[in-house]
């Protein structure tokens, strides 16, 4: 007597109940390697909360160590405990020697921790004691790294272009240095970027550059007026604009 056929859905249910019963055949014959493995995912997650945490007590130590370098800073230019800003001494040598210490620890520091977010900010630091010590030609470059390594939206990166900024215009080259205050400028999350546009504005101005300071100030004028109004922006552009006028009129002659 032939076996009675099967349909296609009680073909598919054996078919299944086949592979299950292989699978916990499967399992039983294999029931160390199954442990191991449930071992090691579990391994795996405790590794990376350990990374994570390993990873955050990193960036805590560097944080009181980057602290420990302001406050040793601080005390050696004769600071008060607590004091915010730090007082300029009447030993304009102690000052000198405080600076140079501390951007040497600032130096140790950022070798330390290499390419970081933290390292960014004791360059930063860096750089501003370099401009204090007058040693613009070592701040400028280690500013322009500094904004390159970081993201174009970076608040960072606004505070190293427009000190870098600031160096271009002491080192009296102000359409370079127009053009990186604007950079600065141009980073939306950087809160007093207002005034970024401004000193764009300022040393395209001095670059005799008068289209390009009217546009920097017509930024100031958009989006921030109480300031511009208190700034005298609107009186800064007549001034641009008279000079403008002034070489077109010399042009036509």
């Amino acid at each position: 007597m032939n076996p009675r056929p099967h349909s296609d859905t009680q073909a598919r249910l054996e078919g299944f109940e086949a592979r299950l019963q292989d699978a916990f055949h499967w399992a039983n014959t294999h029931a160390r390697e199954i442990v191991l493995g449930a071992g090691l995912l579990l391994a795996l997650g405790g590794i990376v909360a350990g990374v994570f945490e390993w990873r955050r007590r990193g960036i805590e130590a560097a944080e009181t160590e980057l602290a420990q370098i302001d406050t040793s800073f601080a005390n050696a230019m004769g600071a008060s405990p607590g004091e915010y800003f730090v007082p300029e001494p009447a030993n304009s040598e102690q000052a000198t020697k405080a600076r140079e210490a501390a951007v040497a620890e600032l130096d140790a520091f950022i070798a330390k921790h290499g390419s970081s977010q933290i390292s960014a900010i004791a360059g930063i630091k860096a750089a501003e004691l370099e401009v204090d010590l007058g040693k613009l030609d070592a701040a400028d470059p280690r500013l322009q790294k500094i904004a390159d390594s970081l993201a174009a939206d970076d608040p960072r990166r606004a505070i190293a272009l427009r000190l870098r900024g600031y160096t271009l215009d002491q080192r009296n080259q102000p359409l370079q240095a127009g053009e990186t205050y604007e950079a600065a400028a141009k980073v939306t999350g950087y809160p007093p970027r207002a005034l970024a546009w401004i000193e764009a504005g300022d040393a395209y101005s001095r670059a005799k550059a008068p289209d390009r300071a009217i546009a920097a100030y017509r930024e100031v004028l958009a989006g921030w007026p109480d300031l511009a109004e208190q700034e005298r922006i609107v009186q800064r552009i007549g001034v641009e604009q008279a000079s403008l006028d002034a070489a077109a009129a010399a042009e036509k002659k």
